[in-house]
């Protein structure tokens, strides 16, 4: 698949997600909390779509860029994984915040937001 085109299946990903995260909100009476959580999942099954997408060498510009998004965003999750000084609840919230803000960004990246 060449460049183009894995941009703008990254894209079709990324809208898609998007699309299943609205739909929770609209047509849903799901209380915030379970909103929240299941819209987390849609996001991190996005990335790892992303992820599985993307080849190992990445030429393209906005691609590599996406590419070094999801890089750092798991390396921040392994960190967060090793911290001792953090309960649960707290490592799920900032786990949760990481996954968002990385989907934001990619979103961003990509042209879609």
């Amino acid at each position: 698949m060449d460049n183009q085109r894995t941009v703008e299946a990254a894209r079709d990903i990324i809208v898609r997600a998007m699309e299943s995260r609205r739909e929770l909100v609209a047509y849903s009476k799901l209380e915030a909390v379970e909103m929240d959580r299941r819209a987390r999942e849609v996001e991190r099954t996005a990335l790892d779509e992303l992820r599985k997408l993307l080849p190992g060498t990445v030429a393209d510009q906005q691609l590599s860029q996406v590419h070094t998004k999801l890089m750092r965003m798991d390396e921040t999750l392994e960190d967060l994984a090793k911290r001792q000084d953090i309960q649960d609840r707290s490592r799920s919230l900032e786990r949760d915040d990481i996954t968002w803000r990385t989907f934001e960004d990619i979103s961003w990246l990509l042209g879609v937001l």
